[in-house]
């Protein structure tokens, strides 16, 4: 299991491997157990894997418009379930989040970057570059300044690590600055 690897340290390739080889439910499953522990230790294992790109979110080969999900599981206390909808829109790709609370908190639009944190492995959802227009089919972009965004989305920076071919690691930061906040991605089928 995921936790118990993370738990004894295993390294970024045994990692990639346990998870590559499982069926795409069972990774989600075993993702969304993963403790905010073990998502701040698995952060630091995932700093030796490879590196992390935007054609990992959204393939080059799909056009734009294409969904993909990720579902996802936050290292908070409560409400640490949700997804994450990428898509190439307007020569970037952007997306938001889907949660239980998105009535009220907005759908936390971000822009995806290339190339940031740790020697250029990492891609950093940018929360401060919302698009001017949105994807077909999803709600009206709105600053995520106002409103409960601003307590949740504001100024927020996620940084974003491979773990495996279809999960990621993120760390949060404001405004610079790390929030001891992390959470993980499986690609959904």
């Amino acid at each position: 299991m995921l936790g118990t690897m993370i738990d004894r340290g295993a390294r970024a390739a045994e990692l990639a491997a346990h998870l590559d080889a499982l069926a795409p439910d069972e990774r989600i499953r075993q993702c969304r157990e993963v403790g905010g522990r073990q998502q701040a230790r698995l952060w630091e294992l995932a700093g030796d894997g490879e590196p992390l790109a935007l054609a990992d979110f959204v393939a080059e080969s799909l056009p734009d418009g294409r969904v993909v999900a990720f579902a996802g599981k936050n290292s908070l206390p409560a409400l640490s379930t949700f997804e994450k909808h990428f898509v190439r829109h307007g020569g970037a790709i952007v997306g938001m989040n889907v949660q239980t609370m998105s009535f009220a908190t907005g759908p936390g639009y971000y822009t995806c970057r290339q190339g940031e944190g740790a020697h250029g492995k990492e891609v950093l959802f940018d929360y401060t570059a919302v698009p001017s227009t949105a994807p077909a089919g999803w709600p009206a972009p709105r600053t995520n300044a106002r409103g409960l965004s601003h307590f949740v989305y504001k100024n927020l920076h996620d940084y974003n690590r491979r773990v495996s071919r279809d999960v990621v690691i993120g760390s949060a930061t404001r405004l610079g600055k790390p929030i001891d906040s992390w959470y993980v991605l499986a690609r959904k089928p």
